[in-house]
């Protein structure tokens, strides 16, 4: 009983750190390195992986990216163009 609670307790952790390390980013597109696959909004700059089109953004594009932080990467999962 004990090996199967400290199991839960164990994957519990696991996924609640997962789950922290998801944020968001909202604002105005400063920069862009299409060759690199980089954007930057604020002061966080973001890996956009090549499955996510970066076509029609443009510095300047208001946008929101959904991204998840390993270690000091941030890799978007999403990004969509919002209003002001």
């Amino acid at each position: 009983m004990k090996k199967i609670f400290a199991g839960l307790v164990g994957a519990s952790m696991v996924l609640a750190a997962g789950a922290a390390a998801a944020a968001e980013v909202k604002g105005a597109i400063k920069n862009m390195n299409l060759e690199a696959r980089t954007v930057t909004v604020e002061t966080t700059t973001v890996t956009v992986p090549a499955d996510i089109s970066l076509s029609g953004y443009i510095v300047g594009t208001n946008v929101v990216i959904t991204y998840t932080t390993a270690g000091t990467a941030n890799t978007a999962t999403a990004i969509a163009k919002v209003a002001k």
